[in-house]
């Protein structure tokens, strides 16, 4: 069986959906590998730590003649007429809205995986890409932060004076708001959070942050701002409003991960402010190497798609978009 691997096609992604490592763990499985060329460059991975891996490099057309085709993310309209019956495309799948262009893959006859619908349960959280680049995503921008910063992050005493830590508030506590949470707490600031759910208040404290339940009122003493308040599918809730941001002090950062947490419009040129939904593509090399032992540690769960597969497994029900010209659950 052969299994293809090809470059992303949205500008602006940089991961690949495998590493030299994991496929070498693949070739051991017995399964031939097809890599597009320079596919992991952006991420890190040039095509001769492949080649010394056991990968074959091809062009793109013939890598789409694999039996299962890996990608972080969905197709090219262009790959849709070679597909063939009975192969297997493994993705993330949650940034696709394109109804239309979603009924011609279904008509290619191809499988569809969307690895971004793994349910939130223990037995799959080694399969979960969604967490993986998250994890990476909030780490990134708690150190964009942090770099972009222009006082020191701890408490500071010194013969000189004594320098005063950060304050940060981090707005939505999901795996990229606790890790963002857990760096600045690291590095010493004074981390605020908040969520709206229950169970929220235990996860920040556990990452050394402060649970407050009015986090807009703490803004006018905040240096960092960072709002991580979406879900998959759903337009992200405005929480902070122009007006918030006018009175933060001078200098402040706002990184809003959500690109929707955060009114637009404010008149502070001092103000850094970022919006981005994919930090984890600022660290591909890490990012990739993590969505690469997730798709790896599906297909290895479930026999890699072969006729030994259990396809009534609740995972696998949950993540199976498309198969034989039929729809098999909701398209995002």
């Amino acid at each position: 069986m052969k299994i293809g691997v090809v470059n992303n096609c949205l500008k602006g992604e940089t991961r690949v959906a495998m590493t030299p490592q994991t496929a070498q763990k693949y070739i051991k499985e017995g399964y031939e590998i097809l890599f597009e060329k320079c596919a992991g460059i952006n991420a890190g991975f040039q095509d001769e730590a492949y080649q010394k891996a056991g990968v074959l490099l091809f062009e793109r057309e013939k890598v789409l003649e694999s039996h299962i085709i890996l990608s972080v993310l969905p197709p090219k309209k262009s790959d849709l007429p070679s597909f063939k019956e009975g192969q297997w495309l493994v993705c993330d799948m949650t940034s696709f809205d394109d109804k239309a262009e979603m009924q011609d893959l279904v008509k290619t006859d191809i499988g569809v995986i969307d690895l971004g619908r793994m349910p939130r349960i223990s037995r799959a959280q080694v399969m979960d890409v969604l967490s993986s680049q998250s994890l990476i995503a909030g780490y990134k921008a708690a150190t964009t932060a942090l770099d972009a910063l222009k006082k020191t992050t701890p408490l500071l005493m010194t013969s000189a004076g004594t320098l005063t830590p950060a304050k940060a508030v981090v707005i939505g506590a999901g795996v990229a708001g606790l890790q963002a949470i857990s760096v600045l707490k690291r590095m010493g600031a004074n981390v605020l959070a908040t969520d709206i759910r229950p169970e929220s208040k235990t996860e920040i404290e556990s990452v050394g942050g402060k649970f407050v339940q009015d986090a807009i009122s703490e803004l006018e003493t905040a240096d960092i701002l960072i709002t991580a308040a979406f879900s998959v599918g759903k337009k992200a809730p405005l929480l902070v409003k122009k007006e918030n941001i006018q009175k933060m002090p001078q200098n402040a950062i706002v990184i809003d991960m959500s690109e929707g947490n955060v009114e637009e419009g404010f008149s502070r040129p001092d103000i850094y402010f970022i919006k981005d939904r994919h930090f984890e593509r600022r660290l591909a090399h890490s990012a990739s190497i993590l969505f690469s032992n997730n798709v790896y540690a599906f297909l290895a769960a479930f026999n890699f798609l072969g006729e030994k597969t259990n396809f009534d497994d609740e995972l696998l029900r949950a993540v199976l978009i498309c198969s034989d010209g039929f729809l098999r659950g909701k398209i995002r």
